[in-house]
């Protein structure tokens, strides 16, 4: 009888039986405990954050307070580290300054080379194609064929709408 027993409680039917008894005899509290903690979750987590807040700063004033020898090595790390980042910056910033006056070197001598050239009365073609001087250009801009700008000659008008039935304006 014994060993009946022994096995019995082996059963995890037994267990989920017992929890389930729990459950539908405690059902409305369990529901009403879980509400209660969703809407007082966001409350209890800010005073929580604001107790551990407060808890480390007591811990680091007392660490600090009791030896002022590590307190003066962190401040000197931490202008070490902020001398480091600002001769980062520093050479970052010369570096850029070359280039930006060499871009502008770059830009003031290609300048130079077309002034150099004869281009007096030509047009500059971006287009890497042959000049054409602005007396043989045989277009104006204004006959080029744009399709989205349509006609310009001519105003809108809307359609002509179709009669319906006999009375049609006289017709």
């Amino acid at each position: 009888m014994e060993s009946i027993d022994y096995y019995y409680y082996l059963n995890p039917m037994f267990y989920l039986k017992r929890g389930w008894s729990i459950i539908v005899s405690m059902g409305w509290y369990l529901i009403g405990l879980a509400v209660l903690l969703y809407y007082a979750f966001p409350y209890i987590q800010k005073h929580y954050i604001l107790w551990k807040q407060k808890k480390d700063e007591e811990e680091y004033a007392a660490k600090y307070h009791k030896n002022p020898d590590l307190m003066q090595e962190r401040l000197s790390g931490v202008e070490a580290a902020r001398q480091r980042m600002q001769k980062f910056y520093t050479e970052m910033a010369a570096e850029a300054q070359l280039k930006e006056e060499e871009r502008k070197k770059k830009k003031q001598e290609e300048l130079a080379k077309l002034v150099q050239k004869d281009t007096c009365g030509h047009v500059i073609n971006y287009n890497n194609s042959p000049g054409t001087s602005q007396g043989s250009q045989s277009k104006s801009l204004k006959s080029e064929y744009n399709p989205l700008m349509g006609d310009s000659n001519k105003r809108y008008k809307p359609p002509k709408r179709k009669c319906r039935g006999s009375n049609c304006g006289g017709n």
